[in-house]
């Protein structure tokens, strides 16, 4: 009788990281989206009404981008480099998308909170 292969708890986790790079990139692009719909660039302002669903998205979704990449990065950071992983090229190349979109959604949130005009 054949045994069922044991899975590498490090091929598990880069493939986790890959999916949690998806949700924190997808969340950055709506951040991203939001942010500059309505934005004057010329007086460099983010226009918003007061109490709008779109400001709760823009919070909504910097939290959730934050969170699933802040995961992410250290699954894949756990999960590159080791000897027994046959994913370990994947674990850095989530690795590094997870740095990138910590960083755009930290810059773009920043431009969001000194730009932010509320419309009453």
């Amino acid at each position: 009788m054949a045994r069922k292969k044991k899975t590498n708890p490090h091929e598990l986790q880069a493939k986790w990281s890959l999916l949690l790079a998806i949700i924190g990139g997808l969340s950055c692009l709506l951040l991203t989206v939001g942010v500059f719909w309505r934005f004057d660039f010329g007086e460099f302002a983010a226009f918003y009404r007061e109490g709008s669903p779109r400001f709760f998205v823009i919070i909504a979704t910097t939290l959730l981008s934050l969170l699933a990449s802040g995961i992410g990065f250290f699954v894949a950071l756990n999960s590159a480099g080791q000897k027994r992983n046959t994913l370990s090229g994947l674990a850095w190349k989530t690795f590094f998308v997870h740095a990138i979109v910590i960083t755009v959604t930290l810059c773009v949130f920043v431009i969001f909170f000194f730009a932010k005009e509320a419309v009453i």
